[in-house]
């Protein structure tokens, strides 16, 4: 779902996109549309020079931009291609006042060509339909019943693990790597995200995915997130617990605080060359 203001709407902080968020959050109120909502996995708010997207209940503090470095030569050709009568048609022939937007728009196409806007660039890094499919099957959780959709941050750094992992090196190995993240950049939710995305990816047969931690409450909450998102996840009550849980192939999600692994190494001698863990 789309909402698109003219970029001179006067608003109280002279940003028209905020505008298009109150009236999201309003049309999805039981008063006024909510059934539109019922199945929109992306929603837009769109002013020319601003683009935020978000999902269904997204509080309005939430709602974000996409930063994506594009081909500008690629997204250059794609703002100014021309449709052909065929497509004009299907876009403006069915409407009420056809003929004043049809003409709208072929006075904007005969100025020439013009630069992608901000605009431009968010509807064409999240709607091109490979990559809105992707988006949706893959980035879309529910944490404790609320819907929540990737940030840009959490969608590349599980990309760039899911290319790192997903197939073997020439040792036979997979290889890792280091994502530094900042406070509230979402760490624990694209931890939830990138096991489904582990789970989803046809390389890996059965994945078993340790999330380890130095502290007990990080422990807790990350527990507590991948439960919210409906996913199952054991966490280690203890070290001879944890032993048994990587040994075990029941356990595909299992969290744990770092000082166990004494006891899994020192007491049960608990190695793993398994190269889906």
């Amino acid at each position: 779902v789309i909402e698109c203001k003219r970029p001179d709407l006067e608003t109280e902080s002279g940003k028209a996109f905020e505008e298009a968020v109150s009236q999201m959050l309003r049309n999805q109120r039981d008063d006024e549309i909510p059934h539109l909502f019922a199945y929109a996995q992306l929603l837009l708010a769109l002013s020319v020079n601003d683009a935020y997207y978000g999902t269904t209940g997204t509080p309005k503090r939430f709602w974000s931009l996409w930063k994506e470095p594009l081909n500008e030569d690629v997204l250059h050709r794609a703002v100014n291609r021309s449709l052909d009568e065929a497509r004009k048609m299907r876009l403006y022939g069915w409407r009420k006042y056809a003929n004043w937007v049809r003409k709208h728009f072929d006075e904007q196409e005969a100025v020439g060509e013009r630069l992608p806007t901000p605009q431009d660039r968010t509807l064409y890094a999240l709607m091109r339909p490979g990559q809105l499919l992707h988006l949706l099957y893959q980035f879309i959780v529910y944490d404790g019943g609320k819907k929540k959709i990737s940030r840009y941050q959490q969608y590349f750094a599980v990309q760039e693990t899911i290319r790192r992992v997903a197939h073997l090196n020439t040792q036979g190995t997979r290889t890792g790597g280091v994502i530094w993240h900042t406070t509230g950049s979402g760490k624990s939710l694209a931890m939830v995200m990138l096991a489904k995305a582990l789970a989803l990816h046809p390389n890996i047969k059965n994945p078993k995915v340790v999330i380890v931690t130095d502290r007990i409450n990080l422990d807790a909450q990350i527990w507590g997130t991948f439960e919210a998102c409906g996913k199952q996840v054991v966490r280690a009550r203890s070290g001879n617990h944890l032993a048994k849980l990587i040994r075990s192939r029941k356990a595909d999600i299992i969290t744990t605080v770092i000082d166990k692994f004494d006891t899994v190494a020192a007491k049960h001698k608990v190695r793993s060359s398994d190269t889906d863990v």
